[in-house]
């Protein structure tokens, strides 16, 4: 697997298909291969990189107290300059969309698109308690429980819960995954989206990369309202609301993946 000294750091790449390139950047405490379904899908069309932020997966966990979503940002710029890759469209879901609007505002040359998912600018007093409590049960509880006591009932909708088949088959992937992160760098990540949140909302108007704001309309992390701000902020950026809760993404892939190639295929005809 691709490697790559970034940084100071290892950090863990993949690179598939050909094209326009394509970043997409993930989560909180989420390595590269939670991106398999949009992988999967938009690499007929382009290259797609994905990787682990640092501290994730299979990238070097640093043993500073905070991973800033600064430091994050350089980091993915710094693996798109590795690849010779001199723009690319740039999707982020989560912290993963706090990441990419400041790669926007940070390298505005390198972002030719920018695809904010369940995202946020300025969370509110739950927002902030809700990563407090993850931080701290990262470090009391099983990762089995992690799963599914902690995370699962934030990302899905009861739609999702009604089927318990969809709930068994997420947790064996997430299971199945050989690299589980840490409490340290949840602890870490989650620091650095608190010192970011509510830090950057007057400078979003400064990003000029066609943008797409995406939200799940059950999304009790990231509730429509914060895409609708980060989207009013952001110049021209549209807003799409769609099915699902903070994990639309993977619980609509298909109906996402649709909605995010379209969005693609009509920046690169400009």
């Amino acid at each position: 697997m691709p490697y790559a000294i970034i940084n100071n750091i290892r950090m863990h790449f993949e690179v598939s298909g050909k094209g326009d390139p394509v970043l997409l950047i993930n989560d909180l405490s989420a390595p590269a291969a939670s991106w398999a379904l949009q992988a999967k899908a938009l690499a007929p069309r382009f290259m797609v990189v994905t990787f682990d932020n640092r501290g994730v997966g299979e990238t070097d966990l640093p043993g500073e107290p905070m991973y800033s979503i600064g430091q994050l940002a350089d980091d993915a710029a710094a693996i798109l300059k590795h690849l010779k890759i001199s723009r690319a469209h740039v999707v982020g879901a989560s912290m993963g969309g706090a990441i990419g609007m400041e790669l926007a505002l940070r390298q505005p040359r390198l972002v030719r698109s920018l695809t904010l998912a369940c995202t946020w600018v300025e969370g509110d007093a739950r927002f902030l308690h809700t990563l407090e409590s993850w931080i701290s049960l990262a470090y009391r509880v099983p990762i089995e429980e992690r799963y599914r006591h902690v995370l699962y009932p934030w990302l899905f909708t009861p739609d999702f819960f009604a089927k318990k088949e969809n709930v068994e088959q997420a947790f064996q992937r997430s299971m199945a995954y050989p690299h589980q992160t840490k409490a340290e760098a949840i602890e870490r990540q989650g620091k650095g989206i608190m010192a970011w949140n509510g830090t950057r909302l007057n400078k979003l108007g400064g990003i000029r990369a066609p943008t797409l704001v995406l939200v799940g309309k059950d999304d009790i992390i990231t509730p429509p309202a914060f895409s609708r701000q980060v989207a009013s902020a952001i110049r021209r950026a549209r807003l799409v609301i769609m099915p699902g809760g903070h994990g639309f993404f993977l619980e609509h892939a298909d109906q996402f993946n649709r909605v995010l190639v379209r969005f693609l295929k009509s920046v690169r005809s400009k």
